[in-house]
């Protein structure tokens, strides 16, 4: 057992050492005398009211009161007959998965296998089989991935989820199925049967699709605070085991790739980590999606010993993070940051600065001259995406309406007919936005964005009645979208399946806080 090993109690010993000691007591009363410093100061009230004027602003626009139309067709959607049929569908095919599962009880009900699966159920919830599967997802090594995984993981979840509703005689209605989302359905489907190469298109259909199930089946098995948080404990902690295998890269040394590095504008950089990964601005897109649910998963533990731990792990991410080089995930997660805080409680706007501008001088010189290349042009990377866009802008014009097809193989068996000289090929857009005009015409594209806007507005509405480790998670859903959201622009992020089904699992736990505080605000009621 582990609480029973050498190394947990010397780790425990180790934890009790530093906060007895006095040079922690002495920094914790330093901290704590800034914060109720800048909390109470003036600076911190000009700036609240500075944004609750914007606030009042933009919700009296006439964009909010447009954009706001897409709310409302929503609430329309939900009244409509095709939602009461799709829930009739919904109900039906549980139905049928109650009678198989119940002919099934029949013939192997007192199979050895069948005591084994049991006995495994009545221990393992399905919420932690999804965490697990999650952490698989971050832990396996490039070599030993295969994206079918994916594809399998989300068949035996969804049948699962299935068998779980009918067993607890709960049939859930289709409320995360919006109408955006069957609208992005039937343009995938589209796109996949006017493919110019239909085998690709419809091995990324899979992919995409088996990411959305199982982001579906979070949605339906994680559905209260304890389940969300457990859920949140075993994810990161696999993360936090990437990102120390990211830093044992470091200090083992990682050679310098000249596909990833302009080595005449970042001259003495080192090789940037990837981790498990096969890419490091791939890794550093999975760390951006998940490092804000550090905050809820601090706010959910009591003992001191524990969020030192879960801090440890927090910061072992951001180091990680760090030492990816990535520009762009860099100020995603700068982003994020401001994203949460603007959405939480503006009131730590001036602490954050503050430690943001105290951490400067502690940054190593590489970065620092890293941050200096970002946006410039005499960086390979950067020029090099521009006349991939312009090339692309032109592919839009005569594809933009319909799309050319899902998948890579249909972008670059058209991208050399548009490309400059320069940069004859690509494999993608470098830019998710673009890609989905592309691939899917602007079906998909609009489809798409729709639904992320009521993703999005949908939870920070729900954030108003949430309080406490639920409302740091929504405010961490939100953050991480927003931050990933502007590391969209540049990268192709979806490129990689792995970091497309992480995508998409933190769009589900946006929703599953939105399901929650519905939930107890009913039970309050009663």
């Amino acid at each position: 057992m582990v609480t029973e090993s050498v190394s947990y109690h010397f780790l425990l010993a180790f934890v009790s050492l530093i906060k007895r000691s006095a040079t922690a007591k002495i920094a914790m009363k330093i901290v704590r005398a800034v914060w109720r410093a800048a909390w109470e100061s003036k600076t911190a009230y000009i700036i609240s009211r500075f944004f609750a004027a914007i606030k009042r602003a933009v919700q009296e626009s006439g964009l909010y009161a447009w954009l706001g139309n897409g709310v409302c067709t929503e609430k329309k959607y939900s009244e409509s007959l095709f939602y009461n049929a799709l829930n009739a569908f919904v109900r039906w095919a549980l139905q049928i998965v109650g009678s198989v599962w119940a002919w099934g009880q029949k013939l192997f009900g007192g199979s050895y296998t069948a005591c084994v699966c049991a006995k495994i159920t009545s221990v393992l919830t399905l919420s932690n089989a999804l965490a697990l599967f999650v952490g698989f997802l971050m832990i396996c090594p490039h070599d030993f991935w295969n994206n079918m995984y994916t594809a399998l993981a989300a068949a035996f979840f969804v049948a699962w989820a299935a068998v779980d509703c009918v067993k607890r005689g709960k049939f859930p209605r289709a409320e995360g199925i919006n109408l955006s989302l069957i609208i992005f359905f039937a343009a995938i489907v589209i796109s996949v049967v006017t493919a110019i190469v239909f085998s690709d298109a419809l091995r990324i259909s899979i992919l995409l699709l088996a990411a959305i199930f199982i982001a579906l089946a979070i949605y339906l098995a994680v559905d209260d605070e304890e389940k969300l948080i457990g859920f949140l404990k075993i994810v990161l902690t696999f993360l936090a085991i990437t990102a120390l295998y990211a830093i044992v890269q470091r200090i083992m040394g990682v050679e310098v790739d000249e596909e990833f590095v302009d080595l005449t504008e970042n001259e003495g950089m080192p090789g940037r980590v990837y981790s498990t990964f096969s890419n490091p601005n791939n890794y550093a897109e999975l760390l951006l999606l998940f490092v804000p649910f550090f905050v809820p998963l601090l706010m959910s533990l009591k003992k001191n010993g524990q969020r030192i731990l879960a801090a440890a792990g927090a910061a072992v991410c951001v180091v990680a993070l760090a030492m990816t080089y990535s520009r762009s995930c860099w100020v995603g997660i700068a982003l994020a940051v401001v994203v949460f805080i603007m959405i939480y409680d503006k009131r730590f706007i001036v602490p954050a600065a503050i430690i943001a501008i105290a951490a400067i001088p502690f940054l190593p010189e590489t970065i620092i001259n890293r941050i200096f290349t970002i946006g410039s042009m005499d960086d390979s990377s950067n020029s090099y995406r521009i006349y991939i866009w312009e090339a692309c802008i032109r592919m839009v014009r005569d594809f933009g309406l319909t799309g050319l097809g899902l998948g890579p193989s249909s972008f670059k068996a058209v991208y050399p007919d548009y490309a400059a000289s320069i940069a004859a090929t690509a494999s993608h857009s470098h830019m998710l936005y673009m890609e989905l005009v592309i691939e899917t015409g602007v079906l998909g594209f609009a489809s798409f964005m729709a639904y992320m806007f009521i993703v999005v507005k949908k939870t920070a509405g729900a954030m108003r009645r949430m309080t406490g480790k639920l409302r740091a998670a929504a405010a961490a859903g939100i953050s991480s979208l927003g931050g990933i959201a502007f590391v969209c622009c540049v990268e192709y992020v979806w490129f990689y399946p792995r970091d497309m089904a992480a995508f998409w699992i933190v769009t589900a736990l946006c929703l599953v806080t939105c399901r929650i505080s519905k939930k107890e605000q009913q039970i309050a009621t009663l």
